[in-house]
């Protein structure tokens, strides 16, 4: 994600409904991309939303095929599990935003910097809480 997703006014610390929305709609785009992505490499769970199993192609019956199919399910299910961590972190942050949450540690309800929202508009954690938790 870019730092160009989050903009400020320039004469607050608080996003106004402008940003806020242009933020939103960033992210919106960012999980059609996610699932553009996802749909290419994995199937997704018809029971549990948001869930995606890895497709790999068989290759062969030899012992080499077998661990060429390994590999490459290995590869597949890192990147699978990197886009649904992301996707899931975006739903939440548009879920903060039309609740009006946006912008506060999830761990103590402190306003988390501007600056650490330009870098990471995802965030839920404040600084403090983020470098304690790890």
């Amino acid at each position: 994600m870019t730092n160009d997703i989050l903009a400020y006014s320039i004469n607050s610390n608080k996003m106004d409904k402008a940003n806020l929305l242009k933020l939103k709609n960033n992210l919106q785009k960012r999980i059609e991309n996610i699932d553009k992505e996802l749909s290419a490499i994995a199937s997704e769970n018809p029971l549990v939303r948001g869930d995606f199993d890895v497709r790999v192609d068989n290759l062969g019956e030899s012992q080499e095929d077998t661990a060429q199919e390994a590999g490459e399910l290995d590869r597949q299910q890192a990147l699978v599990d990197a886009l649904e961590r992301e996707r899931k972190e975006i739903v939440a942050t548009i879920d903060k935003i039309d609740s009006g949450k946006y912008g506060k540690c999830d761990n103590c309800s402190a306003e988390i910097s501007p600056n650490r929202l330009r870098a990471v508009p995802v965030a839920a954690l404040c600084i403090t809480c983020a470098s304690q938790k790890r």
